[in-house]
């Protein structure tokens, strides 16, 4: 067999280091069913094997963003004790807007609010909502709520379209003063700056950023929380529309789970959440010992189809196991999560994505990931709020919000060697007219593509000897086969690709 000229070496990829895992040579034979995967016209990730059907030479790669530095430092008064903690951030009506916690001493925890034009340089608008040390010229949205993560809900009326989630406790109110039993509340907004609804939803404790959205697939909200099963997880929760401000769905538990033995709050605080809901992410046999999943982080990807992706926390613990009085003690990083449907995950890698900094560094110690991310031509930003201390040294000394560039749907690749490797996707239909990829090959790689019929043979026109050659560092190149990128002949009929790289990095694929 010859690429372009060159024997290409039947052999299995299986000794590259990185951020990796092996594509076995017969690929995924669930993947390679009889009925033909429907893209349409949507971008389709190479996240996992689901586009793999067979494969040799090749990997999946986990790549973690490029760290830009930090973007908002503790520089006023009511961020004296920490910035970041917990982020949100979006774009709405042409600004980027985002939310981040602080904390002051005697003030505690307070949610606050800073807009964008570009991303980088972030304003923290004098909003006169939240007094604080006798004056309202601040940012602060809310008072003593931190735990949330904001979002805009594309399906309700306009008093309600922001909403955030909060919980209270040990003799503080939530944010508008309706509970102080520590259980789990939403809030919704007009405009995320002005908070005049609080419901109670679950009664349970639930901290750190809880998040929720709307999920269009299924046409329900999902919020993805705390759990403790039995150490820090992610639990699921579907909600109803018409459910979204009453109490969840939740199965109720003969054994509800106490954190009285682990934290020192008192028997006055109800359980934390376990198994009253399903638990999607939690740490196991491959994870180092002593570690748990801190922070969810879970959304919709809006770049492609059917992809989720997590950017949870990842606790190790530094105690040695047994000597931990309180679970607090330890350090964090980000992982990258992927999920085709929102319930099963897979953390292809265990190697961060967004890792530590060097010692003495803002992010040397303690990293959340914030929730949402910003595009940018073909990048995306992602924030993170970093620590120099470990978890358990409050206040921190010193914190920060920094900015992660990644590369549009850049998460996951699929890396050939130099001497090259290749993958034939299961049988696809397609609705667009001409065939798209995001690839690097950078200087020195290549790639072709053949489109072949059900049976495995190369479709007439479409031939890898007819297809130029590309060479490329492209979010969308156009693929053409005899200079013609005509591929609307073929659309409904099944068929399948066959992309053959050297030396080069695919992320996606779109028949546009």
């Amino acid at each position: 067999m010859k690429f372009l000229g060159r024997p290409l070496r039947r052999r299995s990829f299986l000794g590259l280091a990185g951020f990796s895992a092996a594509v076995p040579p017969h690929g995924n034979p669930a993947g390679a069913g009889k009925e033909p995967l429907h893209c349409g016209t949507q971008k389709q990730l190479f996240i996992d094997r689901k586009f793999i059907a067979h494969a040799r030479g090749i990997r999946l790669r986990v790549n973690p963003p490029r760290k830009a530095g930090p973007v908002l430092s503790g520089e006023r008064p009511w961020e004296e004790q920490a910035i970041g903690g917990y982020i949100s951030v979006l774009e709405h009506e042409g600004v980027y807007k985002m939310w981040y916690f602080s904390a002051a001493k005697g003030a505690g925890s307070n949610l606050c609010y800073a807009t964008s034009t570009d991303g980088l340089r972030w304003d923290r608008p004098s909003l006169g909502v939240v007094e604080f040390r006798g004056s309202r010229d601040n940012n602060i949205v809310l008072a003593g709520a931190s735990e949330g993560a904001v979002f805009l809900d594309p399906v309700a009326p306009p008093h309600q379209r922001f909403k955030t989630l909060s919980a209270a406790g040990g003799g503080r109110k939530s944010p508008l003063g309706t509970t102080d039993k520590g259980t789990l509340v939403l809030l919704a907004s007009p405009d995320g700056i002005h908070w005049n609804q609080e419901v109670e939803v679950l009664p349970f404790h639930s901290d750190t950023q809880n998040n929720l959205f709307w999920d269009q697939r299924l046409g329900k909200y999902v919020a993805y929380l705390r759990g403790w099963n039995p150490l820090r997880c992610v639990v699921r929760c579907e909600i109803p529309r018409e459910q979204i401000f009453q109490t969840w769905p939740y199965q109720p538990s003969d054994r509800p789970r106490y954190l009285w033995s682990i934290f020192p709050w008192g028997k006055n605080w109800p359980p934390a959440l376990s198994t009253e809901l399903p638990t999607v992410l939690a740490c196991d046999e491959k994870d180092p010992p002593n570690t748990d999943v801190y922070t969810p982080n879970v959304r919709p990807y809006p770049y492609a189809d059917s992809v989720y992706l997590g950017f949870p926390s990842i606790f190790r613990h530094t105690a040695a196991p047994g000597t931990e009085k309180i679970p607090v003690e330890g350090l964090l990083e980000v992982q990258l999560a992927v999920s085709r449907d929102g319930i099963r995950f897979d953390r292809l890698d265990r190697r961060p994505y967004i890792g530590l900094g060097f010692s003495g560094e803002l992010d040397s110690h303690c990293i959340y990931c914030g929730l949402g991310m910003i595009r940018r031509g073909n990048q995306l930003y992602q924030y993170y709020a970093a620590y120099p201390s470990e978890h358990s040294k409050w206040p921190p000394a010193g914190s920060a919000i920094m900015l992660a560039v990644q590369r549009l749907d850049g998460f996951v690749s699929v890396n050939a060697p130099p001497e090259g490797g290749e993958l034939t996707t299961p049988l696809l239909t397609f609705q667009g007219s001409r065939l798209e990829l995001n690839i690097d090959t950078s200087a020195t790689g290549l790639a072709q593509v053949e489109l072949q019929a059900p049976e495995g043979l190369p479709i007439p026109g479409f031939e890898l000897r007819n297809c130029d050659p590309i060479i490329s560092n492209d979010v969308a190149r156009t693929i053409t086969w005899r200079g013609s990128a005509d591929v609307s002949r073929l659309r409904g009929s099944p068929l399948r690709l066959r992309i053959r790289l050297h030396n080069a990095r695919l992320f996606a694929f779109q028949f546009a």
